[in-house]
């Protein structure tokens, strides 16, 4: 179990940690501590939260801050994943021609206008971080990851092969139980942290999750690690957006 949790932090994240060999039991479990790499990268953002707090930075410099160290400690696996989708889902081709585009190494037009669009948001989201907010905020980092690896888990495949369905075909049913475990887990304290801005919050990623399966099924015929990758990022802008907007709401 150790040498998947450090398999997990090796593949989704650039926060060091000792090397490990790769196989297929250690592969096994790997996939069930992306949620640890959500709480390692969420802890940090609290932490250089505060201490943003204590130099009293402006607003707009914390939340670039903010906005830029996920990104850097995940090494933008997930944004990677996420840009390739924006092009496939843009291409309005057939499901085997949006399949090809998750695989073209090029950037189009489209995924540079959703990382704008991502990037620009997220600022917003993070330059509005306070005190009250901070915790479930940085939960969102661990919840938007414990339910991509759950979805990636029961989610039906658009491929037959692939680094996803290598992860997540050898331990399917035992590894979506503890999943949706830790799912509850964390909504749950983003309930409790968060108050009624993080009971919003837990709503809106699981229409998120629902939306997400919807476009996944019917364009793609199933999901990829690209698509894994679009939803990680998306549930952590919606669910962050919808704490700072509901708790402005009931400012």
């Amino acid at each position: 179990m150790l040498t998947s949790f450090f398999m997990a932090f090796s593949l989704y994240s650039r926060i060091p940690v000792p090397q490990t060999e790769w196989n297929e039991k250690s592969m096994r479990w790997c996939i069930c501590f992306l949620p640890a790499v959500g709480a390692a990268i969420g802890a940090a953002q609290g932490l250089l939260y505060w201490l943003l707090a204590h130099l009293s930075v402006g607003a707009v410099f914390r939340g670039a801050a903010l906005t830029a160290l996920p990104v850097l400690l995940s090494g933008g696996i997930h944004l990677d994943g996420f840009l390739d989708t924006c092009d496939a889902i843009h291409s309005y081709g057939t499901r085997e021609k949006r399949l090809e585009i998750l695989k073209d190494p090029h950037v189009g037009a489209f995924a540079v206008i959703g990382g704008l669009v991502w990037f620009t948001l997220q600022l917003g989201v993070w330059s509005e971080a306070q005190n009250r907010t901070i915790v479930p905020l940085c939960i969102t980092f661990a919840l938007s990851r414990s339910l991509s690896a759950f979805s990636a888990l029961v989610f039906p495949k658009a491929k037959k092969d692939g680094m996803l369905r290598q992860e997540t075909d050898p331990a399917a049913k035992s590894s979506a139980a503890a999943m949706a475990a830790v799912s509850l887990l964390l909504a749950s304290a983003m309930i409790y942290t968060g108050a009624l801005p993080g009971a919003a919050a837990v709503l809106t990623a699981v229409l998120t999750l629902a939306l997400y399966y919807r476009m996944a099924v019917t364009v793609f015929g199933g999901i990829t690690g690209d698509l894994s990758g679009w939803f990680t990022q998306m549930c952590e802008l919606v669910t962050g957006g919808t704490i700072v907007i509901a708790a402005a709401i009931l400012r």
